[in-house]
């Protein structure tokens, strides 16, 4: 262990576990659509390290978030990283339990999520959305990151949900949010603003 390093009370070491989930993260916002594997990071907490993980990564006492989940796991991220809660309008991270939103309220947590400006298309939000379940269906996104002939993506019911929801708002890039499934095997997939997402017939 390093000298400047913290640990939580879970075990998570503040530098080197941050480090390696911020560069796992970046993996897969590179490439759309291929899970990255976080379960190494996310074991090393005794409860809620799917959430923890990435948001002690990314948030600071300078940093706003925002949650929909059980206020206990809200409190610890507060208390741990020193960031505040924020309403959804204002986050510059987004935590979304998707077992306490219904499938009718998708889009309008969309339509108030920040998602940038043509001047200032940096003042959006990067939202992470545990969306459980079987993969039930696939799309082919496409797009930087994704090979020329695209990328086959196996998705649940639920994550479903939110990526045609994402569509029906037809973001005018480079507008848009980059959003993160947080998944029940422990691996991030990423959908981002520029991927092309196509349908089934």
């Amino acid at each position: 262990m390093k000298p400047d390093s913290v640990r939580t009370k879970h075990g998570f070491d503040m530098v080197d576990g941050t480090q390696e989930v911020f560069r796992l993260l970046l993996d897969a916002l590179a490439n759309p659509g291929r899970p990255v594997d976080l379960s190494v990071q996310i074991n090393q907490f005794a409860t809620n390290g799917c959430w923890l993980a990435p948001a002690l990564t990314l948030l600071d006492n300078e940093t706003g978030f925002y949650w929909d989940g059980l206020p206990e796991v809200s409190e610890e991220i507060r208390f741990l990283s020193g960031a505040a809660q924020v309403p959804l309008e204002k986050a510059d991270f987004v935590f979304i339990d998707t077992n306490f939103i219904t499938r009718s309220e998708i889009t309008h947590v969309f339509s108030l999520i920040k998602s940038g400006t043509h001047r200032d298309p940096h003042d959006s939000a990067l939202v992470f959305i545990a969306a459980g379940g079987k993969a039930d269906q696939s799309i082919t996104i496409k797009g930087p990151g994704v090979p020329p002939e695209g990328r086959n993506v196996p998705l649940s019911a639920a994550e479903a949900d939110w990526v045609k929801a994402r569509d029906a708002l037809c973001f005018e890039y480079p507008c848009g949010v980059e959003m993160v499934f947080l998944r029940e095997d422990n691996s991030l997939l990423a959908v981002t603003r520029k991927a092309v997402v196509t349908w089934p017939m």
